[in-house]
């Protein structure tokens, strides 16, 4: 399924292309809020080069451009025109749900902490594999619903804590989006998964999202709002951005999946909220409080609990339906 990684497939060792995968995806809400930070010295003297709008246009835009080179443009479309209408509706709307899944994200992270962010987010794998053994049937073990608890108290309670126990407004957009990213994992899952080949759906993802949060943008803010978005450095930083953070990390996830058991990735995936406490911390300046720390904790031994209680391996679709969510795809 990986081509991108196939040519050496005994060289990797897939522990570590999950772990590599894993620390680029936790990059990204800290290195956006970090560039958005620096915008001003990288934007050739523009006032607002990379803004929200800019950064979610531009770099799903250059990992849309960044697949398509290295596939070929002309293969992936050809591959895409092969596909059933159900896998072809199901791309769309995947792409449709990643707009408003970094929409919300990025929206979130102008009123909320990017610790917040990361400890919130982890929300969302629940409430997918939740609602994936209920569409599919299939029965939660006892051990998968304590580590389930475990995360949702966390996430309740970094929620209300950080804020006096009134959920703030960014705290809210990041809870939404993991209702939202629930949905497209689903529908990833449902009706695409295993239906296109890997680079067709991420093209798709990442060029979709791009045009169509273009239109909106453009429709409700005018034929001006985009008018930094080519000032100085930010096609080269967004270009590097996406290749290595969003496309490479993609691939090694999907990569490293095939090659692990359901067990092992639920053991390394822990430490993703690790990495993105640690990289808003060096990136951002945000040292953690003790209830974040507390929080992180607790969601990390829920992980770790509800991963156990799982079988090992992952043949069935509800168990593969607990590594999807990892991935994240395009959202930031």
């Amino acid at each position: 399924m990986n081509e991108m990684l196939a040519t050496q497939p005994h060289r990797l060792n897939p522990q570590a292309m999950l772990i590599a995968s894993r620390a680029l995806a936790a990059a990204r809400p800290a290195l956006i809020a970090f560039l958005i930070a620096k915008g001003s010295e990288l934007g050739g003297g523009a006032v607002h080069p990379i803004s929200f709008c800019n950064i979610l246009f531009v770099g799903n835009l250059c990992a849309a451009i960044s697949v398509g080179t290295w596939f070929g443009l002309g293969r992936i479309i050809r591959e895409f025109k092969a596909l059933k209408l159900k896998v072809q509706i199901g791309l769309f709307v995947n792409g449709c749900l990643a707009t408003l899944l970094s929409a919300l994200i990025f929206l979130g992270l102008q009123f909320t902490t990017v610790t917040n962010a990361v400890l919130l987010g982890r929300l969302g794998p629940v409430l997918f594999a939740l609602a994936g053994a209920m569409i599919l049937g299939k029965r939660i073990r006892p051990m998968e619903w304590f580590g389930f608890s475990l995360i949702g108290v966390g996430v309740v309670a970094i929620a209300l804590k950080t804020s006096n126990f009134q959920i703030n407004q960014g705290d809210f957009l990041i809870l939404l989006s993991t209702l939202v990213f629930a949905v497209s994992a689903l529908v990833n899952k449902l009706m695409v998964q295993k239906a296109a080949p890997l680079p067709v759906v991420v093209f798709s993802r990442n060029l979709l999202s791009s045009v169509i949060f273009f239109f909106i943008a453009m429709k409700l803010f005018g034929p001006n709002h985009f008018g930094d978005a080519f000032s100085g450095k930010l096609w080269i930083i967004m270009s590097v951005y996406s290749l290595v953070v969003i496309v490479l990390a993609q691939f090694l996830w999907y990569a490293s999946n095939e090659r692990l058991d359901s067990r092992t990735i639920g053991r390394l995936t822990v430490i993703s909220p690790i990495f993105g406490v640690t990289y808003a911390f060096l990136l951002n300046g945000e040292r953690p409080s003790s209830i974040q720390v507390g929080t992180l904790i607790i969601i990390i031994l829920g992980v770790l609990i509800a991963s156990l209680g799982g079988s090992k391996k992952p043949g069935s679709k509800s168990e593969m339906m607990m590594q999807e969510p990892e991935n994240a795809a395009s959202a930031p």
